[in-house]
């Protein structure tokens, strides 16, 4: 069932509140064999019609020749059509009360009428017969009058076919025959009640799960609009910021360097804090456009063989006035067994300087930064790709920058890597920053199939540790996953 139809289903309402037919009951087959097998045994025909007067049973025997004499004549056809159409639709009042009825033919044969019943709700009508009675001697009175020529003996000659029964012989048979049928309903009733209930039940459910669902949907749509309008947002206004703020940094320098006459002492300190300030600031917008391109899928690693003792240099190069206004030790340890690796310089320059500016913020004056580079075989921090027999070993090339700064709270290990996350989120923010360079940093690194985490004990220094895969990296261009 497709999910329009279910969805439709529940609009049409419980089966406990609409009246329940005898066609929807029954198995017609299996029910007019059960008729087929007494009217074989008894010589008496079936008829059985629905509340609404549709047949589903018509079964005769015998009276073909009677009942097609009578017709044939107009007055009998006039008068067979009328009791008919009383036997099939005619209110009954014992009926309803579950009890059987006699219906005398005009022609003196006779017809009894059964209701099928379940729940005391009449869903039908079984009518037995025709059959002549044992105490009829001649037609009936009725057909004496017929005009055109109508032959009571010739009609009368005719019952021979019909079986002849008393009333309570037949009565008899319609009350075994009742006790088989309200068998094959009650068993066909709550069959049906336990099949409807159960799809309504399903139905319900689905349909409670597809609004969810739609609810769902719709909230999801809203939020990545959302999203993609503050990534759209951000991106807009750090450009205008970006490109007001370079001139504002150029020319800086250009004063610095006396291109416009020789500046004083406290002059050259005042220009040098707006071109110090200038580059915080440009810093901070560069991240926030990088983490709307990779929230946007539009950042990219383009790789090639480098050089890793190059990408640290340039990284340390830049992170070095920081360093030292804080009087920190800046120490880089790269292994000579370090080969030469595929990857993007810029995007792994990034992730150095963003790891470096992170432990210089974090450490007090005097403190000891520490990078270390090296080849490393071993499993995957997360645990990987599962063997037979447990992690996967594979060569890497590690990179762990260490500090002696104020540490990380255990519980909050991943949610340093999350776009926007302070670890110092008090009023007071004692340590600036946008929250994003760790961020940028995992994004870079798994754009390269590599893996970072962090190790840290409050008070006691933090180490963040970057996997590069010698063999699994990336030897195309490849879109950034977003985050």
């Amino acid at each position: 069932m497709t999910s329009e139809a279910f969805l439709e289903s529940g609009t049409r309402g419980s089966i406990l509140d609409r009246h329940i037919t005898l066609a929807e009951l029954l198995d017609l087959r299996s029910f007019r064999e059960l008729c087929a097998s007494y009217v074989d045994l008894y010589k008496i025909g079936i008829k059985v019609f629905d509340a609404d007067g549709s047949k589903l049973v018509d079964i005769r025997v015998g009276n073909g020749d009677w009942c097609g004499y009578v017709f044939s004549n107009s007055e009998g056809r006039r008068m067979c059509t009328a009791l008919v159409t009383k036997i099939k639709q005619h209110e009954y009042p014992e009926l309803d009360d579950g009890l059987i009825v006699e219906q005398q033919c005009f022609s003196g044969l006779k017809y009894m009428l059964m209701p099928i019943t379940h729940g005391g709700e009449t869903l039908g009508r079984i009518i037995w017969g025709p059959f002549v009675p044992a105490e009829l001697e001649r037609p009936g009175v009725a057909v004496y009058a017929y005009p055109d020529g109508f032959d009571p003996s010739k009609l009368w000659s005719f019952g021979d076919k019909i079986r002849r029964l008393p009333d309570a012989t037949i009565r008899k048979i319609m009350l075994n025959f009742r006790h088989a049928i309200d068998g094959v309903v009650s068993i066909a009733y709550r069959a049906l009640m336990t099949q409807n209930l159960h799809l309504e039940s399903i139905t319900a459910s689905y349909n409670e799960l597809a609004v969810t669902n739609r609810a769902l949907r719709e909230s999801v749509e809203r939020l990545k609009e959302v999203d993609r309008l503050k990534s759209s947002f951000l991106a807009m206004i750090s450009h205008e910021l970006r490109t007001p703020l370079t001139s504002i940094i150029g020319y800086s320098e250009m004063l610095l360097e006396g291109m416009a006459g020789d500046l004083a002492g406290e002059q050259k300190d005042f220009v040098g804090t707006i071109q110090e300030k200038g580059e915080t600031l440009l810093s901070l917008i560069s991240a926030i456009l990088d983490i709307s391109k990779i929230e946007a899928g539009a950042m990219h690693i383009t790789p090639s063989e480098t050089s890793l003792e190059a990408i640290v240099a340039s990284a340390q190069k830049s992170i070095v006035p920081q360093a030292q206004k804080k009087a920190l030790i800046l120490e880089t340890r790269i292994s000579p067994d370090v080969p030469r690796i595929h990857a993007d310089h810029d995007k792994l320059v990034q992730c150095i300087v963003n790891l470096f500016a992170n432990a210089v913020k974090f450490t007090p004056n005097g403190g000891r930064i520490t990078l270390k580079a090296y080849p490393f075989e071993g499993s995957r921090k997360s645990g990987g790709d599962q063997g037979r027999f447990g992690a996967l070993r594979e060569r890497f090339v590690r990179i762990d920058v260490a500090d002696t700064g104020i540490g990380i709270s255990k519980d909050k290990f991943n949610d340093v890597f999350r776009a926007f996350y302070q670890v110092d989120n008090s009023f007071t923010r004692e340590y600036g920053g946008t929250g994003l360079g760790l961020a940028i940093v995992k994004s870079f690194v798994e754009a390269h199939s590599g893996e970072v985490w962090v190790e840290s004990e409050e008070g006691k220094g933090t180490t963040f540790s970057i996997l590069l895969p010698m063999d699994g990296a990336p030897k195309r261009e490849a879109r950034i996953a977003t985050m």
